[in-house]
């Protein structure tokens, strides 16, 4: 099995193996603090529902940027669209880190949102628009794979790191943003100087000149030309998008409020579903490529279920190691575990749902539709303040279960659609 993921491996496009080394680095940097992002926001003074309003904030944010970033990425190109949010996740890790008080995160947040929508969905752009329609799943598995390595210790880092400078406080976390400042200011200035086309030949611009062919409005138009399936995509996207944006604030607060988690008992179940990842990232990966996107996606997305019931019903705070490697509805960018495996089948098939000269402004259509559900979090923080928390952290199955699922099954598998790739 090495010996086959060696030599395809070796394949591969140059630019696909840089985006591997450094957006691996972002990647860990990125995750260093995430599971202590909204206790941090607690600890400097917020509230269940100023929570929720910073999540709100963030996605207004995304929402708000995506439809420029994806027409500037079809018509200037993806990695100016990259190192604009490689230089803005500098900026959050600075503010987070000399934050003193919950609003003076509200920048951070703003930021964050457009950030995160910046960088890893356009990385993802890349590794389909450069790899072969028979490799995507596998370029994508083995991107998280090969990501997931150093992150097996990321979270037991953060748990030392935060019982070092003072235990489960603002005092204590602090240092990690810190540490995600210099790394992102290095895969900022790695990525603008190494990622270069391995030809000199020009760059063919893939949205046409808007003034001749009807303004801004009309590039995103054209998006639906041709393509049947993609307002059902859109709902579905919104439907778990919902459910993501309403219990993910929270679940935190739940581990460590509610179930009595410390900083290494959220290492363990971080690096418990690092591990499982790592194990069948690549093997999901080369059965969504044999059996089709969907299939794969129905195989591993019930874990997800499994444990989101488990993280909400477990007796003892060790069940919540099981409930790592499972994984659970509100694991942000797919998460680990058995269910973070369903979300590589899902995202190929998302971008293969329109050719590659529309995928910048695609992705940008669907960020600004999230935009619909920014009232969520707010309405998951006061729930949560009411005393329904419960019902904020199983809603999201139901959603999904009752509503996206269904609909999903009427959308065709991408796998047979064959592309030329540049």
């Amino acid at each position: 099995m090495f010996n086959r993921v060696f030599r395809f491996f070796g394949e591969l496009d140059r630019r696909i193996k840089v985006l591997f080394v450094f957006l691996g680095i972002h990647s860990w940097h990125r995750n260093l603090p995430t599971q202590y992002n909204q206790l941090y926001a607690t600890s400097l003074g917020a509230t269940p529902i100023e929570l929720g309003s910073l999540e709100s904030i963030s996605l207004v944010a995304s929402s708000i940027i995506s439809v420029p970033s994806g027409w500037i990425a079809d018509k200037y190109g993806v990695k100016k669209v990259i190192l604009i949010g490689l230089a803005l996740t500098t900026v959050v890790s600075a503010i987070y880190g000399l934050a003193d008080t919950w609003w003076t995160l509200i920048p951070a947040i703003l930021l964050s949102g457009a950030s995160m929508r910046l960088v890893m969905p356009f990385v993802d752009v890349l590794f389909i628009n450069y790899a072969k329609p028979e490799q995507r799943s596998m370029v994508m598995s083995l991107s998280r794979t090969l990501w997931a390595i150093p992150r097996i210790f990321t979270s037991m880092i953060a748990a030392v790191i935060i019982t070092h400078f003072g235990g489960m406080n603002a005092t204590g976390i602090r240092p990690l943003y810190f540490i995600q400042l210099v790394l992102s200011s290095f895969v900022f200035l790695a990525i603008a100087l190494w990622l270069k086309p391995p030809s000199k030949t020009p760059v063919k611009k893939t949205v046409k000149d808007t003034e001749a062919e009807g303004g801004f409005i009309q590039d995103f138009r054209d998006v639906f030309k041709g393509e049947k399936w993609l307002k059902r995509w859109i709902l579905i996207m919104f439907i778990r998008n919902v459910g993501l944006r309403l219990s993910l604030p929270f679940i935190p607060l739940w581990i460590v409020n509610e179930k009595g988690a410390n900083p290494y008992m959220l290492g363990l179940m971080g690096t418990a579903g690092i591990i499982v990842a790592i194990l069948l990232q690549i093997p999901a990966g080369k059965l969504a490529d044999k059996i089709g996107r969907k299939r794969a996606f129905y195989l591993f997305r019930p874990f997800a279920y499994l444990g989101t019931l488990l993280l909400v019903f477990a007796p003892r705070v060790e069940y919540l190691i099981v409930v790592g490697i499972l994984g659970y509805i509100g694991l942000a960018g797919g998460g680990g575990g058995l269910s973070g495996v369903s979300f590589i089948p899902f995202i190929t098939m998302n971008f293969e749902m329109v050719s590659e000269e529309k995928r910048g402004r695609w992705l940008g259509l669907l960020g600004f539709f999230n935009i619909l559900s920014f009232p969520i979090s707010i309405l998951g923080g006061l729930m949560w303040q009411q005393g329904m928390m419960v019902e904020v952290l199983l809603l999201p199955i139901l959603l999904e279960v009752l509503i996206a699922i269904p609909i999903l099954r009427t959308v065709p598998d991408t796998l047979d659609k064959t592309e030329k790739v540049k």
